[in-house]
């Protein structure tokens, strides 16, 4: 006689448990709560910080364009192109570790 493999849990007769289970309740401390709101803070600072470099690169980019002659301006496109690879290159170079 073959057994079929049994389909019924280990926990089959109780409860279904929820897939996530609450854990302890822990109250938050105030320097975790500070260190917290620090983070959000800092984080939007940071990311504001970065689109206002980013968007003041791309207005002395445009502004070069328009004013420059056609040989300055390529020059300075040029000049800018290199300083942004090299930008590129070193934070590739600082976050790979190399």
């Amino acid at each position: 006689m073959s057994r079929e493999p049994s389909t019924r849990s280990a926990s089959e007769g109780s409860e279904e448990r929820p897939l996530f289970t609450p854990r302890r309740e822990r109250p938050m401390t105030r320097t975790h709560a500070a260190l917290t709101a620090a983070d959000v803070v800092l984080t939007i600072v940071g990311l504001a910080g970065l689109w206002a470099v980013k968007f003041a690169a791309m207005c002395w980019l445009v502004a070069g364009w328009a004013l420059l002659s056609d040989r300055n301006a390529s020059v300075f496109l040029g000049l800018f192109a290199a300083v942004t690879s090299l930008v590129v290159v070193h934070n590739a170079v600082t976050i790979l570790g190399l």
